[in-house]
């Protein structure tokens, strides 16, 4: 016992005391710090692109969906919506599901991407709250979302619902895929998780219609992994539906049709058909609807169709050779503005007055405009008189016959630079060729005044909408979302640019600021201790 009283006892009891402390306020502080860093998402993101913060664009996005926002974009109030049973109004609200754990999520590269994004956004914003369920030990606490959805659910789902509205997307479709290598390239998980939010939230959910029973569906649906096009839309936030005009009537809810490079007629009624399938496109667009239409230079004449759109100014552009009387449509080549070397994939030049620009206003404004493409592209003659417009010293289409009122106005345009080839045959047709127009018809309120309007857009390239087009390095996709913005009645126009992986190195700080992270992160403690350790075993020697 009387070593207990020992001074070598004493000391080496506190050495081995402060050692014992030293370590639990280490883990302590660990526990505490992980605890915190989980609850409020502290991590530092060096990453060049910026992959785990969330963007400015996002979060502007994100406050028109759950606020009211004033003209400079401040938050004025919550948005509310009335609840349908109590008649309550209500602050809108989103439930973000993983169906993976979330140490599972944290321990794998790619799903950490997403986590990361869904836990900052929940936040900076109350009205998102996050779930996570183990798919593979409880798939039927995801079930009613398959069903509502009408998608397929796996253990790396994740789900994006609010209310009765839900959206599902897997992983893969959070990234951005290289079509020739299928090796991801990017992170495109902000574009796909604030389009599913901002469609769930809608009050009420437009259904977008797209046409079969003419070849359309052969073209559409062009891979395995379904439509681009499509795609778009239900990321937009329709219900996109198919419609097969000789057999049904246009639902009440529809506002937007689809017209995808058909390959045969639409009917007209005769003494063969009893149906009409123009005159239900026509009593559509009396009711302040619109239709997308997409042709190409391989478009077969369409007669019926044809003269349909002839009557919204669109009119597809053909050479007949004289000799063998054979008909051709345009196909534009433009060896100077193309992203390949045959010219057969020409960047179309914006318009910039009109309708017209209204759909490429966002693109237009920003510091460097994004290329818009339109490969292996034909061309649209107007069918209307030119107008000038004095103020915008601008040329547009008007129609004016029977109380209908109509406008035309160019989109995009090709270059000075391109030319028109039919067959083997270098045309001489000047440039520049209509490659989008808008084409728009007022309709005046006897007992307001107000004019409300329909819509016709017609694009001359169906590979405008093809998955290397609408990569969010191209303008393409910021077109057709303004579009389904502007004519179909979709709440918010979503167009977020894609995160790539070509650098991952750490270069968003200063070499200096590096080198003194890791002295402040190394260094330091293993100073502290060493110190430490010293001034005891010091003590112990000379007491």
């Amino acid at each position: 016992m009387k070593f207990l009283h020992t001074k070598k006892f004493r000391y080496g009891s506190v050495s081995v005391a402060l050692t014992v402390v030293i370590i639990a306020a280490v883990i302590l502080f660990n526990a505490i710090f992980t605890a915190l860093s989980e609850k409020f998402v502290w991590y530092l993101d060096m990453t060049s692109e910026e992959m785990y913060t969330l963007s400015d664009e996002a979060k502007e996005l994100l406050d028109q969906v759950f606020y009211v926002v004033d003209e400079n974009g401040k938050r004025v109030s919550p948005r509310k919506y009335t609840d349908a049973q109590t008649g309550e109004e209500k602050n809108i609200e989103v439930t973000i599901i993983f169906c993976t754990p979330k140490d599972q999520m944290e321990a794998n590269t790619t799903q950490r991407y997403v986590l990361y994004t869904v836990l900052e956004m929940a936040q900076e914003y109350e009205n998102i709250k996050i779930k996570y369920v183990d798919y593979l030990t409880n798939p039927s606490a995801v079930s009613q979302y398959k069903e509502s959805s009408g998608q397929s659910i796996g253990p790396y789902s994740v789900i994006v619902t609010s209310g009765t509205e839900s959206r599902v997307y897997t992983l893969s479709a959070l990234f951005t895929t290289d079509s020739s290598t299928e090796t991801i390239v990017g992170y495109n998980g902000e574009q796909r998780l604030v389009s599913a939010i901002n469609a769930v939230t809608q009050v009420e959910i437009p259904v977008a219609c797209y046409t079969t029973g003419h070849g359309e569906v052969d073209t559409l649906i062009t891979s395995t992994n379904g439509s681009p096009l499509l795609t778009l839309l239900y990321e937009t936030g329709f219900d996109v539906q198919p419609i097969d005009l000789s057999k049904e009537d246009i639902p009440e809810d529809c506002t937007l049709i689809v017209i995808f490079d058909p390959q045969s007629d639409f009917l007209e009624k005769n003494a063969v058909n009893d149906v009409s399938e123009l005159d239900k496109l026509t009593s559509f667009m009396d009711k302040d609807h619109s239709i997308m239409t997409f042709f190409d230079y391989e478009t077969p004449k369409l007669p019926n169709l044809e003269a349909f759109l002839n009557e919204w100014g669109v009119e597809i552009a053909r050479h007949t050779d004289e000799q063998t009387k054979q008909v051709s449509n345009f196909l534009i080549k433009d060896q100077e503005h193309s992203t390949k070397p045959n010219g057969l994939t020409p960047q179309a030049t914006y318009v910039e007055a009109g309708l017209g620009a209204s759909l490429t206003r966002q693109l237009r404004q920003a510091k460097i405009p994004k290329t818009v493409l339109f490969p292996y592209t034909g061309a649209i003659n107007s069918t209307y008189e030119l107008t000038y417009d004095d103020e915008s010293n601008y040329y547009y289409g008007a129609y004016s016959h029977n109380g209908i009122m109509r406008e035309s106005f160019d989109v995009f345009t090709s270059s000075a630079d391109a030319v028109a080839v039919a067959g083997e045959q270098e045309l001489d047709a000047k440039a520049p060729f209509r490659y989008m127009t808008v084409t728009r018809e007022a309709h005046s309120d006897p007992y307001t005044g107000k004019s409300t309007f329909s819509y016709l857009l017609a694009c001359a390239s169906t590979d405008f909408t093809s998955a290397g087009a609408l990569d969010s390095g191209y303008g393409n996709h910021t077109v057709l979302t303004r579009a389904c913005h502007e004519l179909g009645a979709v709440q918010l126009s979503v167009s977020l640019a894609c995160k790539y992986f070509a650098d991952m190195e750490i270069n968003s700080i200063t070499s200096t600021a590096a080198n003194q992270y890791t002295v402040v992160l190394t260094v330091v403690p293993a100073s502290i201790i060493f110190i430490a350790g010293v001034y005891i075993m010091v003590r112990r020697k000379y007491a």
